[in-house]
C-alpha cells in the first residue's frame, strides 16, 4: 500500500506520483506552484524512480495446474485481497510485490497491482507471483500489463 511520505515508516514505504503511475497528473508541472514540485521535477529529469505500479495477469493454466497438483479446486474469489504477494524473476530473486490481487470475472483471470522495477515494465514481461497453496509457497507465472486492466470501449456522445 502506498502512503504519503509524511506517514512512511521507511524509505521503501514512500511513493511518488510517477512511481504510482500518476505521471499523467503532472503534465504542465512547470506552470503550477505546489509543495514538492521541485522534487518531482528532479525525479523526472534524473530518472530516479525506483519502480512503478503496474498490472499483472496470472497465467491461468499455470494457476490451475498448481492447484490441481495439490488436489485442490482453484479458487476464483473476486474479493480483492489486500496483502503483500511477492514478485520474483525466474531465478526466484525478489523483484517487488503485489499490493492486491483478485480473480476478475470479466477477464476470467487472476489479476494484481504490483510494484515492479522499471526494467520489467514492458508489457508481456514475465514474472512469478508467490502465493500460499496448501501451506506451501508456490510461484505462478504472471505477465505485466498496462492499467487499467479492463477498459471497455464506451459510447461517447
Amino acid at each position: 500500500m502506498a502512503c504519503s511520505s509524511r506517514f512512511a515508516w521507511t524509505d521503501s514505504d514512500r511513493s511518488t506520483p510517477t512511481e504510482l503511475g500518476l505521471g499523467w497528473t503532472l503534465k504542465g508541472i512547470d506552470g503550477r506552484a505546489f509543495v514538492g514540485r521541485d522534487a518531482i521535477k528532479r525525479e523526472l529529469r534524473d530518472k530516479t524512480s525506483r519502480w512503478q505500479l503496474t498490472g499483472l495477469v496470472v497465467d491461468w493454466k499455470d494457476y490451475d495446474r498448481i492447484y490441481d497438483e495439490a488436489g485442490l479446486i482453484p479458487p476464483k474469489d473476486h474479493t480483492p485481497i489486500q496483502d503483500e504477494y511477492y514478485v520474483y524473476d525466474d531465478e526466484l530473486n525478489q523483484l517487488g510485490y503485489a499490493t492486491s490481487q483478485m480473480y476478475s470475472p470479466m477477464l476470467q483471470r487472476h489479476i494484481a497491482l504490483a510494484r515492479v522495477p522499471l526494467d520489467r515494465l514492458a508489457e508481456g514481461s514475465r514474472v512469478k507471483l508467490e502465493a500460499g497453496v496448501r501451506h506451501r509457497y508456490e510461484y505462478f507465472d504472471a505477465y505485466v500489463t498496462k492499467t487499467p486492466l479492463f477498459n471497455p470501449q464506451r459510447r461517447t456522445a
